[in-house]
């Protein structure tokens, strides 16, 4: 799944002022600047923003980060069934062995996030990816 726009879903921690931005400028107070509450593209903070907030709503969710790969997250059942959700930026790769829990999991995300299902994985970081009845092929 994609996230449309994720760096537009990050809270901002620090406190940051932007100019105003042209064609909003009010009259009589073009010395006053704005406040940013969300991260916008383009600024600094925005990628430590979303990434904050994308790890604290899959905490959230029952996830647990992986202490070695900070882009791989886990989740175990009471049933003993586990799922996996591995984040690239704003591309987000999961799978598991139960697809009740997998569905459960596009559906939460799309109700808190805009996003785009790309379907089964075909070309990830460069690699093309072949799903089939005899395996994956990388």
């Amino acid at each position: 799944m994609d996230v449309k726009s994720a760096f537009l879903n990050g809270n901002l921690e620090e406190v940051v002022y932007v100019e105003q931005p042209a064609g909003f400028v009010v009259k009589g107070e073009e010395e006053k600047v704005c406040r940013l509450k969300k991260a916008l593209y383009g600024l600094k903070q925005a990628p430590r923003a979303w990434n904050s907030r994308i790890d604290g709503y899959l905490s959230q969710k029952g996830f647990i980060r992986c202490p070695y790969e900070h882009a791989l997250y886990v989740k175990k059942s009471l049933q003993g069934r586990v799922m996996f959700v591995c984040l690239y930026v704003d591309d987000i790769l999961f799978t598991g062995d139960d697809p009740t829990m997998i569905q459960d999991f596009k559906q939460s995300m799309v109700k808190e996030f805009e996003m785009t299902d790309l379907g089964l994985m075909a070309y990830f970081l460069g690699l093309e990816v072949k799903q089939c009845s005899d395996g994956i092929f990388i």
